[in-house]
């Protein structure tokens, strides 16, 4: 792995492995450009809601709303 970038970079490459380049192309439906711009925002979210660099991305928990079953009853 390269070194760490200098934070007044504008451009920086770095080699992506295979699930690498499938998380960014499923992120950004098929454009690696999109999904990288979606993980630095799901990130972003995350850490507003209390995610820091220090803990494991497993301490967060996802809760997907469940549709209402209960209409029309």
């Amino acid at each position: 792995m390269a070194g760490k970038a200098s934070p007044n970079v504008k451009y920086f490459q770095r080699q992506l492995g295979d699930a690498e380049r499938a998380i960014l192309l499923t992120a950004g439906r098929g454009d690696m450009s999109a999904g990288f711009r979606e993980v630095i925002d799901t990130y972003r979210h995350f850490y507003n809601l209390g995610l820091s660099p220090s803990m494991p991305i497993e301490a967060v928990g996802l809760v997907l709303p469940q549709p209402n079953t209960d209409e029309g009853l």
